[in-house]
């Protein structure tokens, strides 16, 4: 064969493929994109909530929170809290980032705090992402916790403009990330008892605090797991 005629075949060999490519792209791009697994409705919870419309299984990437990138001082100034409890669509990022969602946004930032949670936030490399962390049944309406940072200057006025309506079971009153050695406090001043703070304690105390907690919960689970075994060895000996 001349090398002419070769090099011409090799060229056309190397054309189709190229063709085959392009038509390739072609028809992925003419699929239709799915629809999200969401859509947002009113909420018990508060204003506009986001509902599953159909099964998401546990460890799905639902939507990704998006918004303006601000910084802290610039997110203070567009919402003054002095002005009275306001809906925010602010996302922190890092220390120098927050999300406003209220330009720019999509309907994640429609997703309601709850204490009792089936999705949760995740940050990669400065992104924000929403994630189910269980199984999640169609017209369910899905909700992470906010866990706002707390900060020591709260009074029990503030605490209470930091009110939580998620309705759980679980619900601890705020949407607030309350330290340990506040929570009974926190819980009076929901309920309109303006106590005493306590002192804050020192971080040795804190540490044995941690540690007791974690030992009685360790006698917890074992009490469970001996009560059902004693439950099971019954069932067995009856038949």
């Amino acid at each position: 064969m001349p090398p002419s005629e070769s090099a011409s075949k090799s060229r056309s060999k190397s054309l189709e493929k190229k063709a085959a490519k392009a038509d390739a792209k072609t028809a992925a791009s003419a699929k239709p994109k799915r629809t999200p697994p969401f859509e947002v409705r009113r909420s018990k919870i508060q204003g506009r909530g986001v509902f599953a419309t159909r099964r998401i299984r546990e460890g799905k990437v639902i939507t990704e929170y998006i918004g303006e990138p601000i910084t802290h001082e610039e997110a203070d100034r567009r919402y003054d809290d002095s002005d009275g409890r306001h809906h925010t669509f602010l996302f922190v990022v890092n220390d120098d980032v927050v999300l406003d969602a209220r330009r720019r946004g999509n309907d994640a930032k429609y997703i309601n705090h709850s204490c009792e949670p089936n999705c949760e936030s995740v940050i990669d490399d400065d992104r924000v992402w929403i994630q189910s962390i269980k199984p999640i049944a169609p017209e369910t309406e899905l909700v992470y916790d906010y866990r706002f940072e707390w900060d020591d200057s709260y009074d029990p006025e503030d605490v209470r403009y930091y009110a939580c309506r998620c309705g759980s079971k679980k619900c601890r009153g705020t949407i607030l990330r309350v330290p340990v050695y506040l929570r009974k406090t926190v819980k009076e001043w929901l309920a309109g008892n303006d106590v005493k703070r306590p002192r804050k304690p020192t971080k040795k105390k804190a540490k044995k605090a941690t540690k007791e907690k974690a030992k009685k919960k360790a006698k917890k689970s074992v009490k469970k797991s001996s009560k059902k075994t004693a439950e099971k060895a019954a069932k067995k000996s009856r038949r």
